[in-house]
C-alpha cells in the first residue's frame, strides 16, 4: 500500500495593491465629479466659473447698481472670453468616462484564469489611464494659461481637480509597475489516483 502522493494546483489570486489601484480610480471619478458639478474653479473680480456652471453678479447702470449673484448652467453671458469652459466640461466627462472603463477592464482582469488574458486587461486598462492623466494634466494648465490676461484666483474645485490627477498618477504609475506581475499561489492537494483503494 502506498502513500498517497503530493500535488500542488495553482490558483490566482488577486493583489492588494492592484485593488487599490481600482479604488484610487473610483477616488478619481469621485473628485472629478464633484469639480465638474461646481463653479468654483476659477474666481474674477465679476463672480466665479466652472466647467458647467458660472455665477456672476449682474451689473447695471455702468456699475452704480449691483444685483446678486446669478448662477446658470453653461457659458457666461458677461464674460464671452471664457472659450475655455466648454473645453474643460468636455475634456473633464470624457476623463470620468474612461476612468470608469478603465475600472471594469481592471476588474474584468481579476477575474479571469489565463496569464495572457490577465495581462491584455491590464495592458489595456494602462493605456486608458494614460489618456486620462493626460486629460487631466491638459485641463490643470489650459484653465489658468486660458485667464492670463486678468486677475484672477484658483477655488476649492480647481484644487479637487489636482486631487483627482493626483490620484490617477499615482494608479499609473502602480499599473505600470505591477504590469508584469501575477499573482499567483500554489495550494497542497492529494492525488487521488495514487491511493490505493
Amino acid at each position: 500500500m502506498y502513500a498517497p502522493r503530493a500535488k500542488f494546483e495553482r490558483i490566482y489570486i488577486v493583489s492588494p495593491i492592484k485593488v487599490a489601484i481600482v479604488f484610487l480610480i473610483m477616488l478619481h471619478c469621485l473628485f472629478v465629479s464633484i469639480a465638474l458639478l461646481t463653479s468654483f474653479w476659477i474666481e474674477t473680480k465679476v463672480g466665479h466659473y466652472g466647467p458647467l456652471y458660472s455665477c456672476e453678479r449682474r451689473v447695471l447702470s455702468k456699475g452704480h447698481s449691483i444685483f446678486p449673484i446669478e448662477c446658470r448652467f453653461g457659458r457666461s453671458f458677461y464674460n464671452l472670453n471664457l472659450f475655455w469652459m466648454p473645453i474643460a466640461a468636455i475634456l473633464l466627462i470624457l476623463s470620468f468616462f474612461l476612468a470608469f472603463i478603465s475600472i471594469i477592464l481592471a476588474s474584468l482582469s481579476f477575474i479571469q484564469n489565463s496569464i495572457l488574458i490577465r495581462r491584455r486587461y491590464w495592458f489595456i486598462t494602462i493605456i486608458f489611464l494614460s489618456i486620462v492623466f493626460l486629460l487631466d494634466c491638459f485641463v490643470i494648465i489650459f484653465i489658468p494659461v486660458s485667464h492670463h490676461h486678468q486677475i484672477y484666483y484658483l477655488q476649492w474645485a480647481y484644487g479637487i481637480h489636482c486631487g483627482a490627477t493626483l490620484f490617477i498618477s499615482v494608479s499609473l504609475i502602480t499599473a505600470i509597475l505591477t504590469h508584469n506581475t501575477d499573482d499567483i499561489q500554489y495550494i497542497e492537494a492529494i492525488d487521488e489516483s495514487s491511493i490505493d483503494k
